[in-house]
């Protein structure tokens, strides 16, 4: 061993006397010396002896590659991930659950989702990197679920699932509510079923919400049989049905156009069949199904009418009444002491019915010789009395003439014929008109809105005298007409070309807001908006009132569209008015605006008016020179017009394309500002010495 540490010295003496290898003096240079360098303070011995032709050695080709750059190598994507991990945000930059949430509803309030759905994927993703909560998906799935951006709300729901954040009710009731709002109903419906497969796969039991929501989503996508499935599932799980199912299965009978109102009205006897008293927006749908909806054929009719006698003969089997042996047997009953008022509110009535269903003439003894607040109906073929409260009498003036079919109690004997329904007066005659559907709103304790005024407008007759009448049942009422009723009235009366009436109702907007006081005028007063000069366009027949009408316009601040001005056009064209027409032409150059396709079917309508007229000037000899004249100017000029508004061809904008860019700015969008939240700081307490009170 002594002999070996002496050679192994000699050897690095040798090395550093020569400098250029160990045997450098006598022989060429080994090849296990790596490119011809001998490394100092390193000794190779047989255990670290590299040989470059080992087939044991892997790598040695390495440095034929030392020339390549290192940009080449590097990964863009460890690039990113150490910029990600050495730029941290600053614990100070980062705010709480409650206030993202906060600026998410900023956005939203002013309609600004894109700047929304920003909040969660940069700000809080990215540039905060916080880790978002239920809370913050479920608000952003809704905001798209009302606007229809279903692959959105559904791209939300699998980015929740991906964090291991857990879905909640809400998150599926904002689901299926995308698919209802969806612009195509058949990706609403897919996207809906796919949706309750993987609720039922997953063993997620839905609540009540959930489940109405499903009845809404599966009607609306035109799954009408679905929708009644899950009501029967509903009943199989013993889940009371209440009147918001039935609201729900009132929205998904709208979606069919044919036969909707006939399942509405089987609904509607459902329901009272179920002891389930409707609501103001049951009174509302059913409004909207007159006006939307069919009720089908003569045969359709007929089997409705059946359906509706089956139900009322079964619910009347089903009513318990009082029955009394005699009159001697009633008065001994009152006076031994027995409560008539107890008695009459146990099951002495139905309910539902108002009095008794059976169409038997019955004798009224006044409540004041028996109980107060009580009546009692005496049926002379029979021993049979029934009592009633007080609040279940009806008068001689109460009494329905036609059958309702929305009441409990329907008079279906006096009918005589059938025949098909088809204009919307005779629809909103099955329900009972304009009188008799307010009497039944006020018998089921329900008060009428604005909304339901709204939706039984359409249904009413085409004259001014049933809109006054309308307008004074809401005046009795105290309900107030809104800005969306009136441009309504504005426009059934522009419709069957009342024009004076239309503009009546511009004068009662001014006065309304003539009489208001200046303290509340903002809050009470009537505000035209754009839709008014919309439907007020439609009684303009000359360019005198077109120009007023403009002007008012740039008054209030609200700048004129393509719609209102082709509205005003087609006064213009339709009376053959040159000025007008060219007028109009002029204010769409003015105002740099786009024609649209029903704009342009006009001006093509009238240019091929004026090109006829020419021709026929020259095969009749008395024909009217200025006219000729004056179609040839038009046609000048609207070529040069053509050229200079630039017309292109018109494509149909994407429905989700809105909501993936920022939206811009206009005239009529007022301008809002977002408040940052307050960030909260430790406060700086200094030092205060303690000195003794004395």
């Amino acid at each position: 061993m002594a002999l070996r540490n002496i050679f192994l010295t000699g050897i690095r003496g040798k090395c550093k006397k020569f400098g250029s290898g160990i045997y450098s003096n006598y022989a060429p240079a080994p090849r296990f010396i790596e490119n011809n360098k001998f490394k100092h303070n390193e000794c190779k011995t047989e255990k670290k002896l590299n040989y470059l032709e080992d087939p044991d050695t892997f790598g040695t080709l390495s440095g034929k590659f030392k020339n390549q750059s290192n940009d080449d190598i590097i990964d863009e994507g460890d690039l990113k991930e150490e910029k990600y991990l050495q730029n941290l945000p600053l614990p100070s930059q980062k705010l709480t659950i409650r206030q993202y949430a906060d600026l998410i509803k900023q956005y939203l309030t002013h309609k600004r989702l894109k700047e929304a759905l920003n909040v969660l994927e940069i700000r809080m993703l990215k540039e905060d990197r916080v880790k978002p909560e239920n809370y913050i998906y479920n608000i952003l799935i809704g905001a798209c679920a009302d606007v229809g951006y279903t692959k959105k709300a559904f791209r939300l729901y699998n980015d929740m699932k991906r964090r291991a954040l857990i879905p909640t009710g809400d998150t599926y009731t904002c689901l299926f509510e995308a698919c209802i709002n969806s612009p195509w109903p058949e990706d609403g419906l897919k996207n809906a079923k796919h949706l309750r497969d993987h609720m039922i796969e997953k063993g997620i039991e839905p609540n009540i919400t959930n489940y109405n929501v499903m009845i809404k989503a599966f009607g609306r996508c035109g799954d009408l049989k679905t929708a009644f499935k899950i009501v029967d599932e509903m009943i199989s799980k013993k889940i009371k049905i209440r009147v918001h199912t039935f609201n729900h299965l009132l929205h998904a009978c709208i979606a069919d156009k044919e036969n909707g109102l006939r399942y509405a009205l089987l609904v509607w006897r459902k329901m009272l069949t179920m002891k389930e008293k409707p609501n103001i927006y049951s009174f509302n749908l059913m409004l909207k199904c007159v006006k939307d909806c069919n009720l089908g054929s003569k045969d359709d009719i007929q089997s409705l009418i059946k359906s509706i006698q089956d139900q009322t003969l079964l619910c009347s089997n089903k009513v318990k009444r009082l029955q009394i042996a005699s009159r001697e047997t009633n008065e001994n009953t009152s006076n031994s002491g027995v409560d008539l008022e107890k008695i009459a509110n146990f099951q002495a009535y139905d309910p539902l019915t108002h009095g008794v269903r059976d169409e038997t003439n019955y004798n009224c003894i006044p409540s004041k010789d028996v109980h107060k607040g009580v009546t009692v109906l005496e049926n002379p073929n029979s021993n049979l009395i029934t009592i009633l409260p007080k609040e279940f009498q009806t008068t001689q003036s109460d009494q329905r003439t036609i059958p309702n079919l929305l009441s409990n109690v329907l008079k279906l004997n006096q009918v005589l014929s059938l025949q098909e329904v088809h204009t919307l007066q005779d629809k909103f005659a099955i329900i009972g008109g304009q009188d008799d559907f307010l009497r039944e709103m006020e018998a089921n304790a329900v008060k009428p809105d604005i909304k339901t005024f709204t939706q039984m407008l359409p249904l009413i007759e085409e004259t001014r005298e049933a809109e006054t009448k309308i307008m004074d049942a809401m005046k009795t009422l105290n309900i107030k007409p809104d800005i969306d009723f009136l441009n309504m009235v504005i426009k059934k009366r522009c419709i069957r070309m009342d024009y004076d009436g239309a503009f009546l109702i511009k004068e009662f907007i001014d006065n309304e807001n003539k009489s208001c006081d200046k303290r509340f005028r903002r809050r009470k007063s009537l505000k035209p908006n754009i839709m008014t000069y919309g439907v007020l366009a439609l009684a303009c027949k000359t360019k005198e009132n077109a120009e007023k009408l403009l002007n008012e316009m740039k008054e209030k601040h609200l700048k004129v569209n393509i719609e209102i001005l082709g509205a005003l056009l087609r006064h213009g064209t339709v009376r053959m008015k040159f000025g007008y027409v060219l007028f109009i032409m002029d204010v769409v150059k003015q105002e740099k605006l786009r024609p649209n396709e029903v704009f342009l079917k006009h001006l093509e309508a009238f240019h091929d008016k004026c090109v006829n007229n020419i021709k026929h000037h020259h095969q009749i000899e008395n024909s009217d020179k200025n006219f000729t004249l004056a179609c040839k100017n038009f046609l000048n000029k609207y070529k040069i017009w053509l050229k200079d508004v630039h017309i292109t061809e018109i494509e149909t904008e994407h429905p989700w394309k809105q909501f993936m860019e920022p939206q811009p700015e206009t005239v009529q969008r007022q301008h809002f500002e977002i408040k940052e939240p307050k960030k909260f700081y430790k406060r700086n307490r200094k030092y205060i010495r303690y000195t003794a009170k004395v």
